[in-house]
């Protein structure tokens, strides 16, 4: 027997000697590095993807099974792109506990690790074939258990085709100890994150004692410390950080919390904001809630102005499935240079956790407000609050009323889903006083100086993507709002929102005496387009534009320029808009039209008002207006005006009345420019003016040339005559087409009929400058009797030039008498003139004096006659002989 085990041992010992030897040899000869090639073939074949191992691959086989693979790449499916990476990987596993389906690994040491993932417009991604299991060989749970994990600079991006955003994680960081199954384990982390969208970039750190059991369900965390500093969306220098202990079992509604605390500031813009959440202590279990009382601290600075909320939750006790408080008590409180609000309130809580059902059976509280502008210096009011949340359901139902002075409103709020909400809704009230809950001194107070500054090209359009999201359908009604100097009736508002467009249907009020009944729209968020259809009863929109309160001011001299005012058209850039608009009686710039009609069509900066159309002044308007803000605003308007009253809308428009009449005007303008002064400067087209029975104030042009033969001998050369609005020029028919380059109006076709005169005339008026520079020719027809037609005999048949000056508000007119007085003369000269007299009158019109005299003198003739007919003495000369024949001319 003892021989047997003697020699039995004595075999195995030799078994295992060969066993050994064997190994040895094997481990001394086997070179892993000659089947790289095999493996990245096998890489290749079976995924579709390139395999890249740059160094040697190092073995050990006893006691542990350990590879260190050097660096290694893996590129896209199909793709010669890189997709992952590593500097360093080493790893070594436990031999025998494999054996038995476990798997005990020493240390996993990575370095360097990068990976680019991407899911793409469909909703695949670019590992997904990593992911597929090989049927041939189906997969098998073993146990694992690390000893110990370091990770040092590695990265992570994520880019999601889809949603148009990107994550990354850089220079991440991590050690751990012991990792096991359903085993608590350190860890400690840093790393970097930043997004797209929302925008962030931060550093995390994060450490304590984790463990996952995923089979149970069961997680926790102990001594848990995690930092976040960064920017996160649109809160810079954020400081979150987050401490407790927190063990949960979800399935069996198990939560156990100790001293958890979560700690925030940052900056938002101007404002400086801070929160704190404590909850010292929670037990959930099956038959068993208590905790000591949470609460929540918010507050924000800027500028002077705080805003300060506390809310807490008192002791909590009962089950899971009969949980309450002893109440929610909260406070508010505002605080500004003249103002501020403070508000108390609270409620009972009860809750089913099992469940998920929380209710506030009466939320009530009061606000007090005090703020000089009020009416009494203060205000005060209640309010009513119920809601009730089922969570599983994903269900809140509420309704609230508020009660502030003269201000009641009531409503209520329905919510179902939580991922995407159906919001229905109500709010009703019998009056909204804005004054008194916000204080006149939005009113009163002068707007901030505004400098309009040239848009920038790259803008960015409206972004109203989150109403994709919005499911809401509700409707308000409310009786009066008063708010500034505006008070509005019988609102009431039909509001819906699909996630395909936003309606606002029907749109109903009435705004001190207007009336205003229509509907608006909004599709296409991306970039959105706005769509109306809107009738007005009436609208002075004089009494909304112009501040009737203001005192008025003094015009400044002439001789001071106004300012050019900025033309900022860069709103038009970002609107897209379908709509019409119609109105009964409109008064605007004091300009009066009723029938109003407007139809706009609005894209990426081109807008377009056609039909532009109304009845006004006894007449009617159509045509179109087309503004072009792409870049310096380029406008082009083109309108027919019938039967215009020309004198009332110049006046109620300008404040001018220099022209009356009645007829029609056509306009094709364009122009372009980024101030009032370039517009006008930039203004080129074609104008026609054709008016009937009117007249031209400032000059009384047949009273003027009436006093003409008196004013003779005292009149030389070109008399300026100032304009008087007391006297006028009436003509029966005027017309008139004006060419316009660069912002002067350039006329050669006036044809103006009078009863004693015909009108005609060229010349210039400066649109930007307001000056005149334009030459009537008036032409004497002296046909009519009792009308002074008598008077202007003597003018019958000739053209008095009247040079037109000055600016719009003062204008100049300037008549040459001087050429009046040798029209004049002429005229006389040759009435009845004939024989020797004719031939001598033209020889002196000619220039010719010498043949002049002779004729004249006649020395043919009987001198003692001639001397008795132009009562000369025989010493006469000859010259003074034709000075005294002109004199007799013109009746001395």
């Amino acid at each position: 027997m003892n021989k047997i085990l003697k020699y039995s041992l004595f075999g195995l010992g030799g078994i295992v000697l060969v066993l050994v030897i064997i190994v040895a040899i094997f481990a001394a000869t086997f070179n892993p590095n000659d089947y790289k090639p095999m493996i990245v073939q096998l890489v290749k074949d079976k995924k579709q993807r390139t395999l890249n191992i740059e160094g040697d691959i190092k073995l050990a086989f006893w006691p542990k099974l350990g590879a260190d693979l050097g660096k290694i790449s893996l590129s896209e499916h199909n793709s010669d792109k890189e997709f992952a990476s590593v500097d360093g990987l080493k790893v070594s596993v436990a031999l025998i506990p494999l054996l038995k389906k476990e798997l005990v690994v020493d240390a996993v040491y990575v370095d360097g690790a990068r990976a680019n993932i991407v899911r793409y417009q469909d909703g695949s991604t670019n590992f997904d074939d990593l992911l597929s299991e090989d049927k041939d060989e189906p997969s098998q749970e073993i146990n694992f258990d690390i000893s110990s994990i370091n990770v040092s600079n590695s990265a992570v991006s994520f880019h999601d085709e889809a949603a148009g955003s990107t994550y990354a994680v850089k220079q991440f960081n991590l050690k751990t100890g012991r990792v096991a199954l359903a085993t608590p384990f350190d860890l400690a982390s840093d790393f970097e994150v930043s997004a797209s969208a929302p925008k962030v970039a931060a550093k995390v750190k994060l450490q304590g004692n984790f463990m996952a059991d995923v089979e149970n369900r069961h997680f926790a965390a102990q001594k848990l410390d995690a930092v976040v500093k960064g920017n996160i969306a649109d809160v810079q220098d954020a400081d979150i950080r987050l401490t407790g202990d927190v063990d949960a079992r979800p399935d069996n509604m198990e939560f156990l919390v100790s001293g958890l605390k979560l700690a925030f500031s940052g900056q938002l813009a101007d404002a400086k904001l801070v929160a704190d959440f404590a909850a010292p202590k929670l037990v959930v279990r099956q038959d068993e809630v208590s905790g000591d009382k949470a609460e929540l601290a918010f507050s924000q600075e800027k500028a002077g102005d705080s805003i300060k909320a506390q809310l807490v939750l008192a002791d909590i006790k009962g089950s899971p499935r009969e949980l309450q408080s002893s109440g929610i008590n909260g406070e508010f409180s505002l605080k500004q240079t003249d103002r501020s609000v403070e508000s108390k309130f609270s409620s009972p809580f009860k809750g089913n956790l099992q469940d998920l059902v929380f209710e506030l059976p009466k939320l009530a509280g009061k606000i007090d407000i005090k703020d000089k502008a009020l009416p009494k210096g203060a205000a005060q009011g209640e309010f009513a609050f119920k809601l009730l949340a089922d969570i599983k359901q994903e269900k809140v139902n509420s309704d609230f009323s508020l009660n502030v002075e003269d201000t009641k409103l009531k409503g209520d709020v329905a919510v179902a889903g939580f991922a995407k909400p159906d919001i229905r809704f109500n709010l009703n009230g019998d009056k909204l006083d804005l004054n008194k809950l916000l204080g006149n001194g939005a009113a009163t107070a002068k707007p901030a100086q505004q400098t309009a500054s040239k848009p920038k090209a790259n803008e960015a359009a409206p972004d109203l993507s989150a109403l994709k999201d919005l499911l809401l359908q509700g409707n308000v009604n409310i009786g009066n709002i008063v708010y500034e100097k505006f008070h509005l009736a019988g609102l009431k508002l039909g509001i819906k929102a699909d996630g395909k467009a936003l309606t606002v249907s029907p749109f109903n009020v009435k705004l001190d005496e207007t009336t205003i009944n229509g509907k608006f729209g909004i599709s296409r968020f991306e970039r959105p387009i706005y769509h109306f259809d809107v009738d007005i009863d009436k609208l002075d929109a004089d009494r909304y534009i112009t501040d009737s309160e203001a005192k008025p001011t003094k015009p400044a001299p002439a001789s001071k320029p106004q300012e050019d005012a900025t033309i900022d058209l860069s709103a038009l850039r970002q609107l897209n808009a379908d709509g019409e608009l119609r109105i009964g009686a409109l008064k605007v710039a004091n300009v009066k039209s009723t029938n109003v009609r407007i139809k706009l069509k609005a894209d990426s900066g081109v807008a377009e008002l056609a039909p532009f159309s109304a009845s006004l002044y006894e007449g009617s308007m159509n045509g179109a207006l087309t503004v072009d803000a792409r870049s310096t605003p380029n406008i082009a308007i083109k309108q027919e005006m019938k039967n215009i009253a020309i004198g009332p809308l110049l006046t109620d428009a300008i404040n001018n009345d220099m022209l009356h009449g009645k007829g029609n005007l056509n306009l094709d303008l364009t122009t372009s420019g980024d101030t009032v002064n370039a517009l006008k400067k930039g203004l080129n087209g074609k104008t026609a003016l054709n008016l009937k029975d009117g007249a031209v104030k400032g000059i009384d042009i047949a009273g003027t040339l009436r006093g003409a033969k008196d004013k003779l001998n005292a009149l030389k050369g070109t008399t300026s005559v100032a304009g008087d609005k007391n006297k006028q020029t009436d003509f029966s028919e005027m017309s008139a087409s004006f060419n316009i380059k660069n912002g002067v109006a350039h006329n050669d076709d006036l044809d103006m009929k009078a009863p004693l005169f015909r009108i005609a005339g060229n010349g210039s008026v400066d649109i930007a400058n307001e000056t005149l520079d334009y030459l009537a020719k008036p032409t004497v027809v002296a046909s009519l009797k009792g009308q002074g037609g008598a008077d202007l005999q003597q003018l019958n048949g000739l053209t008095v030039p009247i040079k037109l000056t000055g600016t719009f508000n003062k204008p100049a007119y300037a008549i040459d008498f001087a050429g009046l007085a040798t029209a004049i003369a002429k005229n006389k000269l040759l009435e009845g003139a004939g024989g020797a007299k004719g031939e001598a009158v033209k020889n002196l019109l000619d220039g010719n004096r010498e043949e002049a005299l002779k004729s004249l003198l006649n020395k043919q003739s009987d001198k003692s006659k001639d001397d008795a007919a132009n009562n000369e003495t025989p010493a006469s000369k000859p010259e003074d002989k034709v000075k005294q024949k002109l004199q007799n001319l013109f009746g001395r």
